[in-house]
C-alpha cells in the first residue's frame, strides 16, 4: 500500500484537506476519527464519543485498509505511533514512516480562527486539564498565561500561547524529516487549488 501524508503546523487543516480529498474521491484513512482523539494533549477535549479499544481501533484500521484499493495511493495525516492511548498497527506506522508527504500551510489567523472553533467553545475545565498535563514541557510561564486567558473565557489568546510550544515542536520533527515531498504534477486538483 502506499501511502501519502499531510504535514503542516497545528489548525492548518489536515483533517479539513482528507475530507476534501476523500469528496473527491481519494482514498482517505482519518487515524483520529477512527481513534476517537486528535491527537496531542487536547484530544479528547470537547469529544463525546467513546474512544475504541485497541482491538477495536486495529479492526477499524484493518477494515478501511481492507477497502482500499492497492494500485491507488492512501491519503493520511502525518502520525507519530501512537494517537492518545492508542497504539497504531505496524503496517500504518511503517507506511507513514517511508511516505511521500504534502504540507499544508496558511496564515497564523486562519490556524488559529480554525483551532478555535474546534476547541473554543468546549469547557474551560476540559481545556485547563489538558494545558496542565503539558506543563512540565510548556513551562510554567506559558501554561500560567494560557489557564488564565481559559479562566478569563479568552481561549483566542490562550491558543495563541500554546501554539508558541506546539509550533516549536513541529518545527523540530520537521527539521529532521528527509521523507521526499510528493511532486506538484500528481497532486489532486483539489489540494494543488486548496493548499
Amino acid at each position: 500500500m502506499r501511502f501519502i501524508v499531510l504535514r503542516g503546523l497545528p489548525g492548518v487543516g489536515k483533517t479539513a484537506m482528507l475530507e476534501r480529498l476523500a469528496l473527491a474521491g481519494e482514498q482517505v484513512i482519518d487515524l483520529e476519527g477512527l481513534a476517537g482523539h486528535r491527537g496531542s494533549s487536547f484530544g479528547r477535549v470537547g469529544l463525546t464519543s467513546t474512544e475504541p479499544t485497541k482491538l477495536e481501533f486495529d479492526a477499524l484500521v484493518s477494515s478501511v485498509l481492507a477497502a482500499c484499493d492497492p494500485e491507488r495511493p492512501v491519503w493520511l495525516e502525518d502520525e507519530g505511533p501512537h494517537i492518545g492511548r492508542l497504539w497504531l498497527p505496524d503496517e500504518i506506522v511503517s507506511g507513514i514512516v517511508t511516505a511521500q508527504t504534502v504540507d499544508l500551510s496558511c496564515p497564523l489567523e486562519v490556524r488559529v480562527a480554525r483551532l478555535c472553533a474546534t476547541y473554543g467553545t468546549a469547557d474551560p475545565d476540559e481545556l485547563i486539564a489538558a494545558t496542565q498535563k503539558i506543563r512540565r514541557r510548556l513551562g510554567n510561564s506559558q501554561t500560567d498565561r494560557a489557564i488564565s486567558h481559559f479562566h478569563a473565557g479568552r481561549p483566542e489568546a490562550s491558543i495563541r500561547v500554546l501554539l508558541e510550544y506546539f509550533d516549536e515542536g513541529y518545527a523540530l520533527r520537521a527539521a529532521g524529516d528527509t521523507r521526499q515531498p510528493l511532486p506538484a504534477e500528481e497532486m489532486p486538483a483539489v489540494l494543488r487549488d486548496g493548499r
